[in-house]
C-alpha cells in the first residue's frame, strides 16, 4: 500500500469543512493557553515563554488567538494586564524620587543658558519642517545648526506643547513620502507594468512612514475582569487595574 493512500485525504468541495482527522490537528488546551496568558499578565514576554520547550511557538499562539475565541480574551486581558502593571511600576518608582524644590540644583548643568534659542521655537520648528519633509531625526541633527538627538528627546520630555506638532510632522511625513515616491515612478513602457511600479513605490513610502510615525498605545477596550471555566473549574480570572484588591489567579 503507497503512502498516499494510508494518509486521510479531504473531500474536494467548495464547501467549508474540518481538516482529516490526523491532519493539521491542534494541540491547542484551555489549561496551557490559561498558563501561557497568566506568563503574559505577570509580565513575561511571549518570546521568553515560547523559549520554554514546554511552550508553543509564537506562531502557534497566534494560529491560537485567531482560531479560539476564549484564548483571544485571555491574550488580549493578558497584554493589557501587563501594560498595566508596567505603568503602575513606572508611576511608583517616578512617585519615589526626591522631590527638589524649584530653583535648587545640586549642581550645576553643562548646558545651562542654552535653552533661550529654543524657546523661540525657531530650532524646534527647522527641525519639524525637516521632519514633515520625510526625513529622519537622526539625519536632521547631523546639521550645524541642529542639536544632537538626544536634546531633542528632552525637549519633548520638557516642553508638552512641541509633543502635538511632533507627532503632526511625523504623520505628514507619511503623505510627503507616498506623493514623492508617486512623482519619482518611471514609466515602464506600458500602463499595467507602471500602475503595479507605482502601487510598490507607493506602499515601500508607506512603510518606511509607519517605521518613522511616533508610537501610540491604544486605551484597553476589553472587559476589566475576563474568567474562563473549562468542566466547571476556572482555568483563568484576573483583573487588568492593580491595587489593593487586584489580581492574577494562581496557577491551578
Amino acid at each position: 500500500m503507497s503512502r498516499s493512500s494510508m494518509r486521510p485525504q479531504a473531500r474536494r468541495t467548495l464547501r467549508k469543512q474540518a481538516p482529516p482527522a490526523g491532519i493539521f490537528a491542534s494541540k491547542y488546551r484551555p489549561e496551557l493557553g490559561a498558563a501561557i496568558c497568566r506568563r503574559i499578565a505577570a509580565g513575561e514576554s511571549i518570546a521568553s515563554i515560547c523559549a520554554d520547550p514546554a511552550m508553543p511557538t509564537g506562531k502557534t499562539i497566534w494560529n491560537w488567538a485567531r482560531a479560539h475565541p476564549p484564548f483571544a480574551a485571555m491574550k488580549r486581558h493578558a497584554l493589557e494586564t501587563a501594560r498595566a502593571r508596567a505603568l503602575a511600576e513606572r508611576d511608583a518608582k517616578l512617585a519615589a524620587r526626591p522631590v527638589v524644590p524649584a530653583g535648587v540644583r545640586r549642581r550645576s548643568a553643562w548646558n545651562d543658558g542654552l535653552d533661550g534659542y529654543f524657546l523661540d521655537h525657531h530650532v524646534a520648528g527647522r527641525i519639524l519642517e525637516q521632519l514633515a519633509e520625510g526625513r529622519t531625526l537622526a539625519q536632521v541633527c547631523r546639521e550645524d545648526w541642529a542639536p544632537c538627538p538626544g536634546t531633542f528627546y528632552n525637549w519633548l520630555k520638557r516642553y508638552p506643547e512641541l509633543r502635538a506638532p511632533y507627532a503632526h510632522a511625523r504623520a505628514t511625513a507619511a503623505w510627503v513620502l507616498a506623493e514623492v515616491a508617486v512623482e519619482e515612478a518611471p514609466w515602464l513602457g506600458t500602463e499595467a507594468a507602471s500602475e503595479r511600479n507605482l502601487r510598490r513605490a507607493e506602499r515601500a513610502a508607506r512603510r518606511r512612514a509607519a517605521r518613522l510615525a511616533t508610537l501610540r498605545y491604544a486605551a484597553p477596550t476589553g472587559p476589566e475582569r475576563v474568567s474562563v471555566e473549562v468542566g466547571g473549574q476556572v482555568v483563568y480570572d484576573g483583573v487588568r487595574t492593580f491595587g489593593a484588591d487586584s489580581c492574577i489567579d494562581p496557577a491551578p
